[in-house]
């Protein structure tokens, strides 16, 4: 028997990028295959964001809203992410962030904070 109530995972895959980040070929199968392995050989409950269903509002939206209601003390989470990401200069270092779908090169407010996650 697990140690764990129930299993989470948000599973996500960019390819298909809009704007003028560059495409990617492998992310939505990669995503795709591990949401499976997980689902079918781990008995996690999925959600699985690919391409267009990745952007910044709807990440967030998963993530600050439908994923707090679910998930509950003595539950287990686990975040794919399959697609850019990149480190910019902060005050105190280096600071991470994910490249949702729908992102504007250049522009940090239309990233995904990897501090926003915690």
């Amino acid at each position: 028997m697990s140690e764990f109530e129930h299993s989470y995972a948000l599973v996500i895959g960019i390819n298909e990028y809009s704007n003028e980040t560059s495409s990617l070929k492998t992310a939505v199968s990669d995503a795709t295959k591990i949401a499976h392995i997980l689902e079918t050989e781990h008995n996690y409950t999925v959600n699985l964001l690919l391409d267009r269903a990745a952007n910044l509002s709807q990440l967030r939206q998963v993530l600050e809203t439908e994923l707090l209601k679910q998930i509950q003390a003595g539950d287990r989470f686990i975040l794919y992410f399959a697609g850019h990401g990149i480190a910019l200069n902060g005050e105190d270092g280096p600071e991470g962030y994910l490249v949702p779908q729908n992102a504007k090169f250049g522009n940090v407010s239309t990233y995904l904070s990897i501090w926003s996650l915690d």
